[in-house]
């Protein structure tokens, strides 16, 4: 049996980001970041310089502006998200971050952070039984109707009936 190469996590995290930017809209590019996480751990080395290799389909994002951007994103949740602050992180300009990211990740920076504070408040629902006003404030919605207006959007129903609705089936 072959012994996994011990992987650098941060190689590892990166390989995973990258394939789950691009799985969308170039599976192929995906494909290459898993097979390469899969040498990793089979005992095979991958080169530096293909790990390093840079991902921009369609023009988009570099894989180091990508990660650089999404986990501030991540980090910075609660608080608003500006644009021209993810512009900065990337090197970019306002608007051409803007169509960089849309090409990466195939929604604008806005939909992207909705949707993620929508998933952020979705497991906040099922982990916790903190009211909805104060799940609303955690992931960044300026109130509980702002939550709930789009939270509808993406889910397709309240927040209150999604966590009645889904605690049931537990």
């Amino acid at each position: 049996m072959l012994q996994p190469v011990a992987a650098d996590e941060r190689t590892v995290a990166t390989l995973v980001t990258r394939a789950l930017a691009v799985l969308d809209h170039d599976p192929n590019g995906a494909r290459l970041c898993l097979d390469r996480l899969a040498s990793l751990f089979a005992g095979r080395r991958t080169e530096p310089a293909a790990i390093a290799t840079r991902f921009r389909p369609g023009g988009g994002l570099t894989s180091r502006q990508l990660r650089q951007v999404t986990e501030h994103i991540e980090a910075n949740m609660a608080g608003p998200i500006r644009v021209e602050t993810l512009a900065a992180l990337a090197g970019l300009s306002g608007g051409r971050f803007t169509d960089a990211f849309k090409a990466s990740m195939g929604r604008t920076p806005h939909a992207y952070i909705i949707e993620r504070r929508v998933k952020l408040a979705q497991r906040l629902m099922l982990e916790t039984d903190e009211p909805l006003c104060q799940i609303a404030c955690t992931c960044g919605f300026s109130d509980q109707s702002h939550l709930t207006r789009l939270f509808g959007r993406e889910v397709g129903q309240t927040p209150l009936r999604w966590r009645k609705a889904v605690r049931r089936q537990y």
